[in-house]
């Protein structure tokens, strides 16, 4: 699929990352590792350069040839990478996908993973054809529960050995979301942040 492409919500660009956003990248990471770093192991305060710009090709290829679908969550407002969203571990065979995320520190609780993730399942249902999201959450993140209740997701079980993080597997809640589960998008208020 073409990386010339976006998302438009009230408060949000997602498009796929670029080299321009390495350093914006590298911030929105450091700056987030004490939130962060208790479920994504690539969260740490030596993440650099040369991770992101790993990170950004390879998302860029796996874009252009359809095995993943990540894109940077960009303020409206403020230019901001405020996290990422993803549609990753597609499976054509199944026709599904799981959907990942993470939010910037500095953007946490103002509905930014809400907001992007009900952008990319509509994008994962309608333009993609996809028929089923799962979300895989840590059993602690109740950050990420949270968002997953919100866009509407059910939840199915707690799948043991679902996660592998620090070198050992742990127990993982697992969430779906199908097409008919999806709420008309409802406008977000906007609460300025001084």
């Amino acid at each position: 699929m073409n990386t010339d492409f976006d998302i438009s919500t009230p408060r949000l660009l997602l498009r796929p990352y670029k080299i321009v956003d390495l350093n914006e990248l590298i911030d929105a990471v450091r700056s987030s590792v004490s939130e962060l770093s208790p479920w994504l192991s690539w969260c740490t305060p030596d993440y650099d350069q040369h991770d992101a710009y790993e990170w950004i090709n390879a998302s860029r290829n796996n874009w252009r040839n359809n095995i993943s679908y990540e894109v940077g969550i960009f303020d409206h407002y403020s230019g901001q990478l405020a996290g990422s969203v993803s549609l990753n571990n597609v499976s054509i065979a199944l026709n599904s996908a799981e959907l990942g995320y993470w939010i910037r520190s500095s953007f946490h609780r103002q509905g930014f993973a809400t907001e992007a993730c009900q952008a990319i399942s509509e994008f994962a249902f309608s333009t993609l054809g996809l028929t089923r999201l799962e979300i895989v959450t840590h059993t602690g993140n109740l950050a990420s529960q949270r968002t997953a209740l919100a866009i509407n997701a059910k939840f199915e079980c707690t799948a043991r050995n679902r996660i592998f993080a620090a070198g050992k597997p742990c127990d993982g809640l697992v969430f779906s979301l199908i097409p008919q589960d999806l709420r008309p998008a409802r406008p977000t208020p906007f609460f300025p942040t001084a």
